[in-house]
């Protein structure tokens, strides 16, 4: 198994499925490894990998050879030859890099290797340019809009030029999608101060105190990431944006965008006094109630009751399993409903798997204890140290038509389920949030082992939704395959298989209740996995 991951790292010269893709029939049926491609893997794998240990010059000898021996391949299928190019040139640049570094080690102790190593780099980074222009060309890109007025005239543009155009005509379209948007917000966010700068970083600070630091490819998607910062889904955030620096023509990649930092979490802890006072009364009123000799079994009840009540839903990733990549995303610091997380890591309320003992099932009945027992005075303190001043939790932001739902993304699993089994109202949390794809692929929503039965079945529900406006844009067909062209979506959720949104409709009915009812989705087809399809697919 180890062999065919090496070999899909690489091209296959047979039937030119691309890396991380499995080899194919010639009638598109999913094979076994071609043999051309796991020699290939072998030569490569030598050259760029278990070559580190050679001179640099002989492991340029294997690479010419390996060039030269793939150049006479005539098995190759139409459209290989680039593909072929990419991966020649990505061997160059890795060898070249070596030789950089070699030259100044053979120098190190005499000379000022410095100068040496910079022309190489240089070299390096010119021949990884020229790989990116040639995947750009042939990549998905290419089906993005081109801005023609900047090639008119031009017979052949080179490759930099034809990118250029492309990424232009790429901000265009991204900006007229975004303006539609928010056409469909019908209620007044709050004030924003934002600053956006050329290289993408975004800051902006709410009338309320509310700090966002983030990204966005171009100005306009500025105001979209607010957007999942503001109360509901259907507030529109009023922002006054000020630009530092030239638009730039290219989108902007974001590669040192701010973030939030503990500083920014210490002043969200101490902002809100009314949800700390809120969560300490709440512990204060478990420390009246529940003796220290009970404190185990309570939590045992709890947690069981929790698990029955209010099960967790599956982790919210409709929009990382999108091939667009991210437009725009940001960062925040808030004291939020505790009840609203409805997904933290480990599926089972106070279960964990961890290889630690101590980060176990003990965990929660411990923690339980060390906050019951601390003195009433020193609440505060307490939760200040251990949800601000140590590495926060951090949760994904998936606002809905009535407030936001929440998922534990990368830290804090254990004080979350802490806080649930205790029934805390509140607790201080960093906040992310990225604006939803452009796209959405059926292909990347269902489960496509199902057949083709489910895939008509899913674009007929795209189709319902639409209908009855519960999402806002337009459905084109691939094939078989339905694409949305998304606008605007109300509650995210609903454009997932039937498993995500109806277990997403039961946990905001229990957070919320009456809302989804009120964005005109029957109280009956919110009772069950079952009624949901029904309702849907008729």
């Amino acid at each position: 198994m180890a062999a065919d991951w090496d070999a899909l790292d690489f091209t296959c010269p047979t039937c030119a499925a691309t890396r991380t893709k499995i080899c194919i029939t010639k009638n598109g049926r999913p094979r076994t490894t071609h043999l051309a491609r796991r020699l290939t893997s072998i030569l490569l794998q030598l050259a760029v990998h278990r070559g580190h240990s050679q001179p640099p010059a002989e492991r340029a000898q294997i690479v010419r050879s390996l060039t030269a021996v793939q150049g006479a391949d005539t098995s190759a299928r139409e459209g290989y030859l680039w593909r072929q190019a990419t991966d020649e040139l990505y061997l160059w640049e890795q060898v070249v890099a070596a030789a950089g570094q070699h030259a100044a080690d053979a120098v190190e102790g005499h000379l000022d290797d410095d100068e040496l190593r910079d022309a190489v780099q240089q070299a390096a980074r010119r021949i990884d340019e020229a790989r990116k222009l040639l995947h750009e060309w042939h990549g998905e890109r290419a089906k993005y809009p081109l801005d023609e007025e900047l090639l008119t005239g031009v017979l052949r543009p080179a490759p930099s030029l034809l990118a250029r155009a492309r990424r232009r005509g790429d901000v265009q379209r991204l900006q007229a999608d975004l303006a539609r948007r928010l056409v469909h917000m019908d209620r007044p966010g709050g004030i924003w101060e934002a600053t956006w700068h050329s290289s993408g970083a975004l800051s902006a600070r709410r009338d309320d105190g509310l700090c966002v630091r983030g990204w966005s490819a171009t100005p306009d998607a500025a105001e979209p990431v607010l957007q999942s910062f503001e109360t509901t889904s259907r507030h529109r955030p009023q922002v006054t944006l000020a630009l530092h620096g030239e638009q730039p023509e290219a989108l902007a990649t974001g590669d040192d965008a701010p973030g939030i930092g503990r500083a920014d979490i210490l002043r969200a802890f101490d902002a809100d006094r009314a949800a700390l006072d809120a969560t300490v009364a709440s512990i204060a009123q478990l420390q009246r109630t529940w003796s220290q000799d009970q404190i185990t079994d309570r939590v045992r009840a709890a947690t069981s009751q929790l698990q029955i009540r209010a099960p967790q839903s599956p982790y919210f990733d409709l929009h990382n399993r999108q091939r667009e990549r991210h437009w725009a995303v940001g960062e925040s610091a808030a004291w939020v409903r505790t009840d609203a997380i409805v997904h933290a890591v480990d599926k089972v309320w106070g279960h964990f798997d961890r290889s630690e003992a101590s980060r176990g099932p003990s965990w929660v009945p411990r923690a339980a204890r060390e906050l019951l027992t601390t003195e009433a005075e020193q609440l505060a303190a307490f939760l200040r140290h251990h949800l601000a001043e140590e590495p926060p939790i951090s949760l994904g932001v998936i606002n809905g038509p009535a407030g936001p739902l929440y998922n534990v993304s990368s830290g804090g699993a254990h004080r979350t389920h802490l806080f649930r089994i205790l029934g805390l109202p509140w607790v201080i949390a960093k906040l992310y949030a990225r604006i939803p794809p452009r796209r959405f692929d059926i292909a990347s929503i269902i489960d496509t082992a199902k057949g083709m039965t489910e895939v008509e079945r899913a674009g007929r529900g795209w189709h319902t939704l639409l209908e009855r406006g519960l999402i806002h844009g337009s459905i084109r067909y691939e094939g078989a395959f339905a694409v949305l062209d998304l606008d605007h979506a109300p509650a995210p959720w609903l454009l997932g298989d039937a498993a995500l949104a109806s277990s997403y409709n039961t946990a905001y009915e229990r957070v919320y209740p009456g809302a989804l009812s009120e964005l005109g989705i029957p109280t009956a087809a919110l009772a069950d996995r079952n009624a949901w399809e029904q309702w849907l697919y008729g």
